[in-house]
């Protein structure tokens, strides 16, 4: 393959994927991000320091460590981005949200040179961080793919609007709607970009459905996203919980009404812990008086490192996943590939078959009880499940996912 592409994106999320697959395929000129683990140089080094500051220190770099790229094939601006994800720790929303644009700044400028120069590539960016570059690299004739991490956030509106109204008291001010700014700073990108890549039909539907113009509704494509094989390899064979014993039943990303937690956190209390169990996992972001009453039913462990997390799906035995908006789901994929069934909304990859799970018609409590009442009286169907589960992740495998960017490049 002769084409290249410039990959950039100045957080993380899926995109340590898509370099090492362009990586394998010959085509990254290179890829620009924030963080990226090299345990030698600024701010990594800092994890040395003794005490509780450098534990949590590592253990947050480590949630960034990309052993499958080239570090030489790689170009940080790292300082923005670690004082961002520090300031969303400490919930200082409106601090996280300054340094947000500070660093898709800064990443502007660490590629402009690039793209100004005689070299022959395309650019490759991700949704609210591209409209600058992309205005560059047209100027300068290069073809621009837009990779949209999740659905039209104009549906995420309608849809959350409609949520408060059953359960406001689960929002926090942040998770009620997304601005206007960011709306028409993202419409901006689908205008500039050759090619609009979303991971699941459901955001492709969204975005199609609120194009400003039927020719950026025709840009539209998806691209199954993959999950990390070799975090999953080593896992020993699923043991289902048996008769006698709880179903152990786990949550995990953010806490917040889009993801349906609530629906969850209902659905687990109409349940005796002698036969379901509830782990969440994740960032909390609702009202702290809202899990108050439930504490003696769920076990609770903040965000994690991601080489923790096939070790915590590996214990458990249904991933709960009733969601209203997502770009995708790759810790549905990522549950497959543990040996887990999947309750899930279509809402997201359709990625649970007959044989791995139940596909909710609905997202309501009411809905996914009845899915988790069903594996609970029923050990053989969530034996079959977990036994299944490893052989339908192999779809969403890093080699796939190559075979699948592979066309988009071809085809720039």
């Amino acid at each position: 393959m002769t084409g290249k592409v410039l990959l950039f994106h100045p957080g993380v999320q899926h995109s340590w994927q898509t370099a090492a697959a362009l990586e394998r395929l010959g085509a990254l000129e290179y890829f620009a991000t924030s963080l990226f683990y090299k345990p030698d140089a600024w701010p990594y080094r800092l994890e040395r320091l003794p005490g509780p500051l450098g534990r949590r220190l590592a253990a947050e770099f480590r949630r960034v460590a990309t052993p499958a790229i080239d570090p030489a094939l790689v170009r940080t601006a790292p300082t923005i981005e670690l004082l961002e994800r520090l300031a969303g720790r400490a919930n200082l929303h409106r601090l996280q949200g300054v340094l947000d644009r500070c660093g898709n700044d800064r990443i502007v400028r660490l590629l402009a040179s690039d793209i100004r120069s005689a070299r022959d590539f395309a650019v490759w960016g991700y949704n609210n961080s591209s409209g600058t570059t992309f205005e560059l690299a047209r100027a300068h004739e290069r073809a621009c793919v837009l990779d949209r991490t999740n659905g039209d956030f104009r549906a995420y509106n309608l849809a959350m609007t409609a949520l408060q109204e059953r359960y406001g008291e689960w929002f926090l001010a942040s998770e009620a709607a997304v601005s206007q700014q960011v709306i028409e700073r993202e419409a901006r990108e689908h205008a500039l970009a050759d090619r609009i890549l979303v991971g699941s039909h459901f955001a492709a539907q969204t975005v199609r459905e609120h194009a400003e113009t039927p020719e950026i509704a025709k840009k539209v494509e998806v691209l199954e996203y993959c999950y990390d094989a070799l975090a999953f390899a080593d896992l020993p064979p699923p043991r289902p919980a048996r008769r006698g014993e709880p179903v152990r039943f786990l949550f995990l990303g953010l806490v917040i009404p889009r993801k349906g937690i609530h629906h969850v956190i209902e659905a687990i209390a109409q349940l005796p812990p002698s036969e379901a169990t509830l782990t969440i996992v994740g960032k909390v972001g609702v009202p702290a008086a809202m899990l108050a009453p439930y504490e003696d039913r769920v076990t609770y462990f903040p965000t994690v490192p991601r080489a923790d997390v096939a070790a915590i799906m590996a214990r458990h035995d249904v991933l709960l996943f009733p969601s209203y908006f997502e770009g995708a789901g790759i810790v549905l994929y990522e549950a497959l590939a543990a040996g887990m069934g999947l309750i899930q909304s279509r809402n997201a990859a359709l990625a649970v078959t007959a044989d791995t799970g139940d596909l909710l018609e609905d997202i309501s409590t009411e809905a996914l009880l009845a899915a988790m009442r069903r594996v609970i009286d029923d050990r053989e169907l969530l034996a079959h499940w977990r036994m299944s589960a490893p052989a339908a992740a192999r779809r969403y495998d890093f080699t796939g996912y190559v075979e699948r960017i592979g066309k988009v490049v071809a085809s720039l």
